[in-house]
């Protein structure tokens, strides 16, 4: 926006300097936006950003002295404005943060932090130190001497001659540790005390909603809580050693969500698993059978996470002599994210999963049982006879992270005994399931595994305890 130099005069024409300083700078800085800077010397560019910045801290100065200026003879009832920030924000279309930052530090630099407005406005400091300075010299506590924060300003002046606005930054937070070290430990101990108290009050976790055969979670954690997480994610979420199944080219990200999701079905199994009228945690499953046994089509899964519509209920209708009909409730089907026939089979291995398996007529053939799933002394005797690892060739990953695997699955008519199952990891589990991997009981009573023939065309059996290798 042009600046006319008149525009503010007083009866007589007369125009403020200021407003026709500004018209001069505003002129100024057109023709140094127009200047070609291709043709700068490269030793030069150093030497003009510097320039640049300096000038930027003296209008920041020039700026906040108005912005006070502005407060104090209450300019924000000329625009109906409810306070100085608001005016601002109308004015110069800042967010509402930054233009109350603005208005609470021209006060604070007009007020107690003179030496601040004054490197500031000679180009010493930027203006996102003197931020920073204000903010640190704030949360001092109350009862600190006015000489104490002068110090303390003065200190934190010098150091940003050499830091930037994030190391100045890291500076004003440990402030107290430098301006009265002998009170130091009490007060940050208060400090975190109470910043450690509002942490716990507020910690949050919210589900958003599920797309695509994804949903989201949205949490903040206090600092012990994450830390635990991360400990005990960090194991979990190392790469996979590269074995039959390939090298593992997961992200870091990817990494740390698969482990989360193996913590939360350790957290499940568990004994000590939080319970709720008596019943472990268990989700279930509803699906055509004939679906489930050929693995095509689609489950619904009711949880928490369950959509808000009605139940879709399927009945049957009967005619009689009189023409009219009568209705039969045979079955049903919840309203719930969908998940892929192969995905069910998966989790009806070795997790809560109860599956409600429907004929073709809805009427419900079974609810499943929780004698498909391997005991806690079945479990121990496959680890016991293929090895307290996954037993997937070339993995080692602890028995307690493993799930039980029905070779033949339930399904399909499979026992739950230790002739029809495999310790399996989570990941090796799914590619048991979803890439066309076979394993079987060998001749020696351990399992043993055939790869598909993109990995190894000859398709060789594999038996981990044999060490045999993939030909290549």
């Amino acid at each position: 926006m042009d600046i006319d130099a008149g525009s503010a005069s007083g009866g007589a024409g007369f125009a403020h300097p200021l407003l026709a300083w500004l018209a001069d700078v505003g002129a100024g800085i057109d023709a140094a936006i127009e200047c070609p800077t291709l043709s700068l010397p490269l030793d030069h560019y150093e030497g003009a950003l510097r320039q640049i910045a300096v000038y930027e801290a003296k209008l920041a100065s020039l700026r906040l002295r108005l912005t006070r200026q502005a407060e104090l003879n209450e300019v924000k009832k000329l625009s109906g404005a409810a306070t100085t920030a608001g005016w601002v924000q109308q004015v110069t279309r800042v967010g509402r943060r930054e233009a109350s930052v603005s208005v609470r530090l021209a006060k604070a630099l007009d007020q107690t932090l003179r030496s601040t407005g004054e490197a500031l406005s000679d180009g010493e400091i930027s203006l996102g130190q003197a931020q920073v300075i204000e903010r640190a010299i704030r949360r001092l506590p109350n009862d600190v001497d006015t000489a104490v924060k002068a110090e303390a300003e003065a200190f934190l002046l010098d150091s940003a001659q050499a830091l930037d606005v994030d190391d100045l930054d890291k500076a004003g937070k440990h402030l107290y540790e430098v301006i009265a070290p002998e009170e130091a430990e009490r007060r940050i101990g208060k400090q975190l005390e109470e910043q450690e108290r509002r942490a716990r009050e507020n910690r949050t976790l919210s589900f958003g909603p599920v797309r695509d055969g994804m949903g989201t979670m949205f949490t903040r954690l206090d600092v012990p809580t994450l830390a635990i997480l991360q400990a005990l994610l960090d194991p979990l979420a190392r790469p996979r050693p590269s074995g039959p199944d390939g090298p593992d080219l997961r992200s870091s990200e990817r990494r740390q969500a698969d482990a989360f999701a193996e913590l939360v079905a350790l957290a499940q199994a568990a004994a000590s698993a939080p319970s709720r009228g008596g019943i472990r945690p268990r989700l279930t499953v509803t699906m055509n059978h004939d679906d489930l046994v050929a693995r095509l089509g689609y489950g619904t899964l009711n949880s928490v996470l369950t959509d808000s519509g009605p139940t879709h209920l399927k009945v049957k209708t009967y005619g009689d002599e009189n023409g009219s009909g009568r209705q039969e409730l045979i079955g049903y089907r919840i309203t719930g994210p969908p998940l892929s026939a192969t995905l069910v089979r998966q989790l009806a291995c070795d997790a809560e999963i109860i599956p409600v398996v429907l004929g073709g007529d809805g009427a419900v053939l079974d609810l499943g049982r929780g004698t498909r799933l391997f005991t806690s002394s079945q479990r121990h005797a496959l680890a016991e006879r293929d090895g307290y690892f996954c037993h997937f060739p070339d993995c080692r990953r602890a028995e307690k992270w493993t799930e039980a695997h029905h070779i033949r699955h339930w399904v399909d008519g499979g026992a739950t005994d230790l002739n029809n199952g495999v310790l399996l990891c989570q990941h090796h589990h799914t590619v048991i399931h979803t890439q066309d991997w076979t394993v079987r009981m060998g001749p020696d009573g351990h399992p043993e595994y055939i790869p598909p023939p993109w990995v190894d065309p000859y398709q060789n059996v594999i038996r981990p305890n044999d060490a045999t290798l993939i030909r290549r």
